[in-house]
């Protein structure tokens, strides 16, 4: 008998959105989560239109509605839970750092708290849980040294995760995410950054909106190819398509399990804007700034694993992915 109902938290913001599209596209039926706080109420208006015969959707924080959370497990009875829902930037996590920690872990423990024994945990984690490691490409054997409050706050996550597959025999993967970017070619789904967009594309699409050109660049003094920070930026369509190949790995593992979902490319800051211009014909201008608190200076994948075990690549180029963030916008 086929597993089809999924459970999505955050389903309304970027990625959580992305992947209810995609897999409402391939039939699942889908229950979403959502609480507004960093994600756009349209995407789940369009949803419903689009699928109201297999998507349902409940306003809840997750973090202190654990009731209504428990009333929607009951009744829908998922067979899979993707918890995307969190807050999720290093600069803001290092500003709230109480609201960060007890968002993001309040939202993961209340679900485990209260989801059967038989459903099947995947969960949205963060390269951020390495820290500043030298050491490059990172792998999933690398040292969990978090140099941010956003990346403890996975931490703390990914260790409930793994004592409640221990204890309870819930079976979880753990993808930790590089740095997703672009968007949906159908661009149903609309990130929403309330006017403060916290990471480098939304910034860069925020500069163009303004009519101001001109982005703050954190740090040009670190060790690296030019002095920026250099990331591992990786399309969000990959990134879903890394999701779905993990809901078939999980029925099949003992207890739990990590994998990084990258590119195995590092990317400078510097590099990304002015693929970004080049992309799209614009001529955005860069403003050194000091270093942001949090931020390390350079962050990269090993995907072995998850190309081996998960049979999943990240296929679409850094042009695509500039182009696609910059497209979805102008729709």
């Amino acid at each position: 008998m086929r597993k089809n109902k999924i459970l999505v938290t955050g389903a309304a913001g970027y990625i959580g959105g992305t992947f209810t599209y995609e897999v409402l596209k391939k039939g699942f039926e889908v229950h979403g989560i959502d609480n507004f706080i960093n994600s756009n109420r349209s995407n789940v208006d369009a949803f419903l239109t689009d699928f109201p015969e297999i998507f349902n959707f409940s306003e809840i924080d997750l973090a202190k509605e654990d009731s209504k959370l428990k009333k929607v497990l009951n009744k829908f009875d998922p067979d899979f839970i993707v918890h995307f829902a969190g807050l999720k930037s290093v600069g803001e996590s290092e500003e709230k750092p109480d609201l960060y920690m007890d968002n993001n872990v309040g939202s993961t423990r209340n679900l485990l708290e209260n989801m059967k024994s038989e459903c099947f945990f995947i969960f949205s984690s963060s390269a951020t849980v390495y820290g500043n490691n030298p050491n490059q490409p990172l792998t999933e054997d690398s040292p969990i040294e978090a140099t941010s409050v956003y990346g403890l706050s996975k931490i703390e996550c990914e260790n409930l995760i793994k004592q409640h597959a221990l204890d309870k025999g819930v079976k979880s993967i753990c993808l930790r995410y590089f740095n997703p970017v672009g968007s949906h070619q159908e661009a149903i789904v609309v990130e929403d950054y309330l006017n403060q967009p916290n990471n480098l594309m939304p910034k860069l699409i925020e500069a163009v909106k303004n009519g101001k050109n001109i982005i703050n660049v954190y740090g040009k003094d670190y060790d690296t190819k030019d002095g920026t920070g250099e990331r591992d930026y990786i399309h969000i369509i990959d990134l879903v398509e890394g999701h779905i190949s993990a809901m078939e790995k999980v029925q099949k593992i003992e207890n739990i399990d990590f994998f990084n979902l990258g590119t195995g490319q590092s990317t400078s800051v510097v590099e990304l804007i002015s693929t970004f211009n080049k992309t799209n014909g614009l001529n955005i201008i860069t403003n050194f700034v000091g270093r942001r608190k949090g931020d390390v200076a350079i962050c990269y994948s090993n995907p072995l694993k998850a190309n081996k075990e998960l049979n999943w690549q990240a296929k679409l180029s850094l042009e695509r992915m500039c182009r696609d963030s910059w497209e979805a916008v102008k729709k």
